[in-house]
């Protein structure tokens, strides 16, 4: 499925349309998309890929503006860097000007993003870059939230 902007939606429907989903999902989605995500032991995980598969299937949320994977069953900031997430057609992990392949190195302790073309080292210049690293961003959060949430529910915590 390619994705691509809708120049008739206004700015105020493309800001609707970022809303924050459920953390939760609801016994629809469950029923739906939850066996898939069964055997996930982050249970935050498991329901946000729930929530965000079926927010992506109603049209509220674009696959390329999740937190989490489907394929991977991963926060995204753990498997961008796989080739399955190099889109050429919409330049994500893409360089246009050196047709190459760019990779993505995420900082977890810094919290920092990085995009960098294989060929002349420098940073994609495009929307596809900056979502790249916008989602993964929340997705680092969001997994460090699932981890305190586990840590102070189990005791762990340092």
């Amino acid at each position: 499925m390619f994705l691509h902007a809708c120049p008739e939606r206004t700015e105020a429907e493309r800001s609707e349309s970022r809303r924050p989903l459920r953390p939760r999902p609801g016994p629809v989605e469950i029923l739906r998309f939850g066996e898939r995500y069964a055997d996930v032991r982050d249970r935050r995980l498991a329901d946000t890929l729930v929530v965000e598969d079926a927010a992506e299937e109603n049209e509220e949320l674009q696959a390329l503006e999740r937190t989490s994977c489907h394929v991977h069953r991963r926060w995204a900031h753990e498997c961008v860097h796989s080739p399955v997430h190099v889109i050429v057609v919409t330049g994500h992990r893409w360089c246009r000007s050196c047709e190459a392949e760019a990779s993505v190195a995420v900082d977890e302790v810094s919290g920092s993003v990085e995009v960098i073309c294989t060929r002349c080292r420098r940073t994609p210049d495009t929307a596809a870059t900056r979502q790249i690293i916008r989602t993964c961003r929340a997705s680092l959060a969001a997994a460090l939230e699932s981890r305190r949430s586990h840590e102070v529910r189990h005791g762990s915590a340092a």
